[in-house]
């Protein structure tokens, strides 16, 4: 899914680049100038999750067979401000705010019927989003420019049912440290500078709770994997 995405981003970036320089117009030729600069993004995100169970999980758990999740596509929002270091690198801060909707399913013994079946868990987030980002851009061609970003970002769950005591609840910690890896192109207009982008995001932090549930029980590990398609506007 991701190569497929960023063929389509370079495509597009090559395909408006190459119309700007058949024109032999340059929009915006100082932009990238300015020691300051801001705007907003919208886009939409898949928030997974990565599960580690225990290395013998049918044996150190009798009836637990395995788990896996779903995702479905979710939203964000962001606003971005960016600092210019040099004519290839900015500093971007860019908080904002995510929805998204997660379900892990288990795939387990019911304790009192002791058939087979499949406990579903959904899992509603509401993040806000902080992340710092370093972002390398190529020489610039007529009016597109490829670029590279990189950096942490710390999300805070604000849907986060971390300290309710409900054994029908899978729990995940509210707060999180990811580190996000980029890739996009801007496109410049005459007014404003348009930035399709791909940003693949790895939770560095164990987001389980052990809460001594069952299905807690059978993880050593949830870890957030996110593909986030932005549109940014500056």
């Amino acid at each position: 899914m991701i190569r497929k995405y960023f063929i389509l981003l370079i495509l597009l970036g090559l395909s408006v680049g190459a119309q700007a320089q058949g024109k032999q117009i340059k929009n915006n030729p100082r932009y990238d100038r300015k020691p300051l600069d801001f705007g907003f993004s919208i886009g939409l995100n898949y928030i997974d999750l990565r599960t580690r169970t225990l290395p013998n999980l049918s044996t150190e758990l009798p009836g637990y067979y395995r788990v896996y999740s779903e995702t479905s596509p979710g939203y964000s929002i962001r606003i971005i401000s960016k600092l210019r270091l040099s004519d290839h690198w900015d500093l971007r801060f860019s908080p904002g705010y995510a929805f998204t909707l997660r379900t892990l399913r288990f795939d387990v013994l019911n304790q009192f019927t002791l058939e087979r079946e499949l406990v579903e868990r959904q899992i509603e987030s509401s993040f806000l989003e902080f992340p710092l980002y370093m972002k390398f851009r190529a020489d610039r061609i007529g009016n597109y420019r490829l670029y590279l970003l990189a950096g942490p970002k710390y999300n805070l769950d604000l849907s986060s049912d971390e300290d309710v005591e409900d054994d029908r609840v899978f729990k995940l910690k509210s707060n999180e440290i990811n580190y996000d890896l980029g890739v996009g192109v801007d496109l410049y207009f005459e007014f404003f500078k348009f930035s399709p982008q791909i940003i693949y995001s790895f939770g560095i932090t164990n987001q389980k709770v052990d809460d001594d549930t069952f299905l807690a029980a059978g993880l050593e590990g949830v870890y957030t994997r996110a593909l986030l398609i932005n549109f940014t506007f500056e």
